[in-house]
């Protein structure tokens, strides 16, 4: 064979070897969303607020309320601008736990009562129950709130191997008792505090974010390293306490001389539950750190929804400056703080602002801990993995808020010609908590960010242990600038979506200007969508609390009171 035949030989072989190769990288190697990578599956914490306000962590602009651990965790890692929730605590819970919209389970309406008999069905599988089948050990701490009327409905029912913690939507700060309104109005009450099925009374005087925080640190002490964590820690703050009406602070008088500059003292309690609790977070990421498990861990932190500024459970949380409250949604209700950290990440220390749902962590935690996505069947949520690691454009060009077929209000949000529109349709309490409540946190009297404090931070110190770096004080300044939506403030309060209602929350992010009628093409095909999804709806399936749950047959707790007689036992030796 002629020398330049032999050469144009080896240079076709040349060129198929490094197609094939590129072909095999691509086919064979997976991506970090497809098949965790390191040999070990990572750890998996997540840390829930309950009602905080988007406004109320520093990371978003605000200087009123210190907190330095949350806000080196998201300094670290990935602030989530856009994390979407549903408009309050039950739905939000559902839709994390399953991976799907809570229209599929009928789970969708209002927070469960104590007492009521409803819970997330149990042919659907939950996210510990997935995680446990792939060797996870799954611990909770806190809130549960999906159904305690049956042992099975609890979370020791629902795949956690522990659960810490209460049953019901809220306890009080220092002696767990859980509160149930009659129609008489007067209040009905037990006490709600549970280690497994056991009430635990010798918790009572204990202060609940301290007493979650030790409890928590206890099962992270506790966990054999080589083995895979799962951990909830679900917090009752910065939620109503006492009565339902009142924050609970361990000492009102350092509370009172710690926050002198805010005005209103339930917004001063509020400051002192939140920072209480940014503290919890440093401890736990201290823990993590010193048990070696930090480095491969994940560390997720969101409120279940946005604060509750007025009305019914109000605690004078603000999501300034955007519209609505939790009960809403609109952006102040269901746009939340929210962020994630991790040294497994191959960029950290940015702004996510892609659209991101509570239904999609039970996929992307799935998948990066060596799970086959196609386990799951056809959920809502999806792996939004390599959008975090990587900062690629996501999948998800839309989010269901909700369709509510008893109050008659429904919500969707989707990506058009590359902008962001939301359809709203209908309010609630008559349009009382669809307005721009909460303080800015940026006046002249409020202290200056103090970044040196995040600098020190026992999470900032956990994470330059564990990765050997940290943030920087530039990084800081220009991350918490970019996600400060100070510029769409606005005092137009004069929109009514009783008819419907169409935003640009990329140039209206607060959503004062109703675009329906400029822009009727987007509204139809919304409108399109949200019948689409009524169709499919399961009919919600709230039920008024059943009267044989009172606490006053079980020795004044809550318990699994379908359960009778496995109940009354329990808690007689517990008492």
């Amino acid at each position: 064979m002629p020398a330049s035949k032999k050469h144009a030989l080896w240079v076709i072989v040349a060129f198929a070897v490094i197609f094939l190769g590129i072909i095999l990288y691509f086919t064979l190697t997976p991506k970090d969303s497809q098949t965790f990578m390191h040999k070990k599956r990572p750890h998996i914490i997540v840390i829930i607020a309950d009602d905080l306000g988007r406004n109320d962590v520093g990371f978003h602009g605000s200087n009123q309320i210190p907190t330095p651990n949350l806000d080196a965790l998201a300094y670290n890692g990935i602030i989530l601008d856009r994390h979407y929730t549903q408009y309050c605590c039950t739905p939000s819970r559902a839709a994390f736990l399953t991976g799907n919209y809570p229209i599929r389970s009928g789970m969708h309406g209002y927070p469960l009562k104590a007492g009521e008999n409803r819970s997330i069905p149990t042919d659907t599988p939950t996210m510990p129950e997935r995680l446990k089948k792939l060797g996870y050990k799954t611990h909770l701490v806190g809130k549960w709130h999906l159904g305690a009327a049956y042992r099975k409905n609890t979370p020791t029912g629902r795949g956690f191997d522990t659960h810490f913690g209460y049953w019901n939507g809220f306890v009080s700060y220092f002696d767990y008792l859980s509160y149930r309104k009659l129609p008489n109005g007067s209040m009905l009450q037990g006490f709600d505090l549970h280690d497994g099925f056991k009430s635990v009374w010798e918790g009572q005087g204990k202060y609940a974010t301290e007493l979650f925080t030790e409890k928590s640190i206890e099962v992270i002490e506790k966990h054999a390293v080589e083995e895979p964590l799962f951990l909830v820690v679900s917090h009752l703050a910065p939620h109503t306490g006492k009565n339902g009406n009142e924050l609970e602070v361990p000492d009102a008088t350092v509370t009172d001389a710690k926050y002198h500059y805010i005005e209103e003292p339930l917004r001063r309690n509020y400051a002192d539950v939140v920072n209480l609790m940014d503290d919890s977070v440093g401890q736990i990421v201290k823990k993590l750190s010193e048990k070696n498990m930090l480095d491969n861990s994940i560390v997720l932190f969101f409120s279940d929804n946005g604060a509750q500024t007025v009305g019914l459970y109000q605690n004078s949380g603000s999501n300034w400056p955007l519209r609505g409250v939790k009960f809403t949604e609109f952006e102040g209700g269901v746009r939340v703080a929210a962020a994630i950290f991790s040294p497994l990440f191959k960029k950290r220390g940015y702004v996510n602002t892609d659209l991101i749902h509570l239904v999609d962590w039970l996929p992307t935690f799935y998948a990066i801990a060596g799970g086959d996505l196609h386990d799951l069947g056809k959920i809502d949520g999806i792996n939004q993995w390599d959008t975090l690691s990587r900062n690629l454009r996501t999948n998800r060009s839309e989010i269901l808020l909700n369709v509510n077929e008893v109050d008659n209000a429904s919500a969707i949000i989707s990506t058009l010609n590359n902008r962001v529109f939301k359809l709203l349709k209908g309010t609630y309490e008559s349009g009382f908590y669809d307005e721009h409540y909460g303080e800015s946190g940026r006046g002249p009297e409020i202290p200056l960010y103090n970044v040196s404090s995040i600098l020190h931070s026992s999470s900032n110190q956990a994470i330059e242990t564990a990765t050997g770096s940290t943030t920087t004080k530039d990084t800081i300044e220009k991350l918490r600038h970019s996600t400060d939506l100070s510029w769409c403030r606005s005092t137009n309060t004069n929109v009514n979506c009783t008819e419907g209602c169409l935003f640009d929350l990329e140039t209206d992010p607060c959503e004062t200007t109703n675009e329906i009628k400029s822009n009727p093409d987007v509204a139809a095909r919304l409108y399109r969508r949200l019948e689409e999804f009524a169709a499919e709806l399961v009919p919600q399936t709230n039920r008024e609390p059943d009267p044989a749950s009172d606490p006053a047959f079980y020795n004044n707790t809550w318990c699994t009171w379908l359960d009778d007689e496995l109940c009354v036992k329990t808690n007689k030796l517990s008492s």
